[in-house]
């Protein structure tokens, strides 16, 4: 039995061929009761889209890649998330990949998604990926892409992300305005830019004569890691007012790992973090934290690379997502007990 064409539809709903093509687009031309009646004409005539002849016309697949370090991190599902969405809403596809935070596997992942013909891709790189392996992979074949998260060192091309030091200076003027003493930062990947940037606002934010990072301690491992060695290291010399990890899924196993040592978190250690993930409010105790908007970073970063797909070549744009700073039990319960020390 032939399968039903364009034609077939056209003629079944009383439309020109032109007008199926354009709802088959979802063309804003087209009312959107002209775009029902030849939708009802589809399904009573069994049409189906052949979306792959469509795209080798058109010379455009319609998707878009997203290649990420860790989907198992709720900042990086947030994000996705946002891009699905807001692609979605224009009648893209997102093709997901995902690095395992490796180099290699990495470029496996980007040069897969070039053979499949994606028209651009957003990519949060892998921490050991450099400025010439990006010229390589994806600005050397002119493929429309777009950073986020993490910047590259000595790379121009589009960027967004969360502004890193602008958070870390409020993570410091809170430790300052409730008189922590001495601060322990834990976690990230070393040398990375968002990393040195949380760190140099949070300095930038400490008062002068803090004993400014009493323990700066990186780690190249995954976000999900235990930390318990690492805070026992923390706690070797003595015990810091304040605790300050490189995202939120280190501060859930610091406050474990707090315990572990004979400590409450909150109320003998303060504990802040940055990205304010959704468990921020659900942990015990409640964690405060500096948000850095991995939705707003999805959407803008979809919108930038679906315009260097639309107009090709350009000044590349480099987004700064402002934070904002929820204060939580696990800050507001060291201030407390330093003031019932006090009276």
């Amino acid at each position: 039995m032939k399968r039903p064409t364009v034609k077939d539809v056209a003629a079944h709903a009383g439309v020109s061929r032109a007008t199926v093509s354009l709802v088959l687009r979802d063309s804003p031309q087209i009312p959107e009761i002209t775009k029902a009646k030849v939708r009802v004409s589809m399904e009573a005539i069994g049409y189906v889209y052949n979306r792959r002849a469509a795209e080798l016309r058109g010379l455009s697949s319609r998707i878009v890649g997203l290649v990420v370090a860790n989907v198992r991190n709720p900042y990086i599902a947030e994000l996705t998330m946002a891009v699905e969405e807001s692609a979605g809403a224009v009648g893209y596809t997102v093709l997901l990949g995902c690095s395992s935070d490796e180099v290699d596997r990495q470029t496996h992942v980007l040069r897969a998604m070039a053979e499949h013909q994606v028209d651009g891709v957003i990519l949060l790189p892998a921490s050991e990926t450099t400025a010439a392996v990006l010229h390589e992979l994806l600005a050397k074949p002119g493929m429309p892409h777009v950073l986020v998260a993490r910047d590259i060192q000595g790379y121009t091309g589009d960027y967004v992300g969360a502004d890193n030091e602008a958070s870390g200076e409020l993570v410091g003027r809170h430790l300052r305005e409730m008189g922590a003493r001495s601060v322990a930062f834990l976690g990230g990947v070393e040398n990375s830019i968002p990393r040195d940037d949380r760190r140099r606002g949070l300095l930038a934010g400490l008062a002068p004569d803090v004993t400014q990072l009493a323990a700066d301690l990186p780690t190249a491992h995954d976000s999900t890691e235990d930390l318990a060695p690492l805070v026992t290291q923390a706690l070797a010399t003595a015990v810091p007012d304040a605790i300050v990890t490189y995202n939120d899924m280190y501060a859930f196993s610091v406050l474990g790992a707090l315990r572990t040592n004979g400590l409450e978190p909150g109320r003998d250690v303060a504990v802040v973090s940055f990205d304010d993930v959704p468990d921020a409010e659900r942990s015990f105790p409640t964690l405060t934290s500096a948000a850095g908007f991995p939705d707003r970073v999805g959407t803008r970063a979809t919108e930038l690379v679906l315009k260097a797909v639309a107009n090709g070549p350009h000044e590349p744009e480099h987004v700064l997502v402002q934070p904002s700073f929820s204060v939580r039990q696990s800050t507001e319960s060291w201030v407390d007990a330093k003031s019932h020390q006090s009276t």
